[in-house]
C-alpha cells in the first residue's frame, strides 16, 4: 500500500474495444468448485463482454469453517504508516468480515487494524470484485488488493490495488511493479457520495493486455499490462496512514467491513 497518485477530475473511459482474452489464466485453488454462470449471474461489466465467464472463488463470510480454511489472519505492520495489524482485529459476524481499528501502547505503531490473505487461492487474469463498506474515519486506508506469489513470480514482483478507499469518497486504483524496475500506473476517483454509509462494489478486470478498474460497475480507469503475468493472491486490509489523510487520533470502534469477495475467469480465452 503506497501513496496515491493525482486525483482525476472525471472518470476515464476506455475508448477501444474490450481488452483481449485471458490466455494463460491459472486457477490454482478455490474454496468452491468452478461454476458456469448465466449472463444474469455475472457482474454488470462482464455481461457486456464476450467470453465464457465462470466463478472461481466466492466467500460471503457466512461460514467460519470455510473462512478459516480459505484465509490467513495476519500479524503484520507495513511501510509508511503507524499501524500494526493483528489476527484478533479480524472478526466474522452475520455475513460480514470486519477489520476492526483500535489503539495500543506503542509509540511507533499506536494504531491497530486487520489484514487477511488467501491461503492457497491464486489466479492469473480474471475479474476480481468485493463489496466493502469503509471505516467512518478520516486517515484510514481501506484496501482490496492482489500481490504476485513469491513462489511463482520469478524476477517480477507486482501489486494490483483493486481499491484503496479513503473516507469519505476517494478511491485509488493502481497497478504497480516493484521489481525489477519500479513502475506505477495509478489514478484516483472521487465519488459523488460518501462511501462509508453502505457497501459499494470495487472491481478490476485483469487481462494479458491490460487492467480496468470499476466502482459500482462504472469504469474509472484503464491501463496497459506489460508486467503482471503470474498468479496473484487476494488481500483485504486496513491501516491508519498519512497517505490516507489526516486522522483525529481516535479510531476506536471503527471497522472496514467486507460482505463478499468474488473472482471470475474467462475459460474461453
Amino acid at each position: 500500500m503506497t501513496r496515491p497518485g493525482p486525483v482525476l477530475s472525471r472518470r476515464r473511459f476506455l475508448t477501444g474495444a474490450a481488452a483481449g482474452g485471458m490466455a494463460g489464466a491459472a486457477l490454482l485453488a478455490s474454496p468452491r468448485s468452478l461454476l458456469a454462470l448465466t449472463s444474469n449471474d455475472l457482474p454488470a461489466p462482464l455481461q457486456r463482454m464476450d467470453g465464457d465467464w465462470q466463478l472461481t472463488f466466492q466467500d460471503d463470510f457466512d461460514d467460519l469453517h470455510r473462512f478459516q480454511q480459505t484465509w490467513d489472519r495476519m500479524r503484520i505492520g507495513g511501510d509508511g504508516h503507524p499501524t500494526m495489524r493483528y489476527p484478533k482485529n479480524v472478526v466474522m459476524r452475520e455475513g460480514e468480515l470486519d477489520l476492526k481499528l483500535g489503539h495500543q501502547a506503542d509509540p511507533k505503531r499506536p494504531f491497530t487494524g486487520g489484514y487477511v490473505r488467501t491461503r492457497t487461492f491464486r489466479q492469473t487474469y480474471g475479474y476480481f470484485e468485493c463489496e466493502m463498506r469503509i471505516a467512518r474515519e478520516a486517515g484510514v486506508n481501506n484496501a482490496f488488493w492482489l500481490i504476485s506469489d513469491r513462489e511463482t513470480e520469478g524476477d517480477t514482483h507486482f501489486e494490483l490495488d483493486v481499491a484503496e478507499v479513503k473516507y469519505p469518497n476517494i478511491v485509488q486504483v493502481s497497478a504497480r511493479r516493484w521489481r525489477p524496475e519500479k513502475k506505477v500506473l495509478a489514478a484516483s476517483y472521487r465519488a459523488h457520495i460518501r462511501l462509508d454509509d453502505t457497501f459499494h462494489r470495487y472491481a478490476m478486470l485483469w487481462t494479458r493486455q491490460g487492467f480496468r478498474f470499476y466502482v459500482d460497475d462504472m469504469e474509472v480507469f484503464d491501463a496497459p499490462n506489460d508486467f503482471a503475468h503470474t498468479p496473484a493472491l487476494l488481500l483485504l486490509s486496513n491501516a491508519v496512514a498519512p497517505f490516507a489523510g489526516k486522522n483525529d487520533g481516535d479510531v476506536a470502534g471503527a471497522a472496514t467491513s467486507i460482505r463478499t469477495v468474488r473472482v471470475f475467469q474467462n475459460t474461453s480465452a
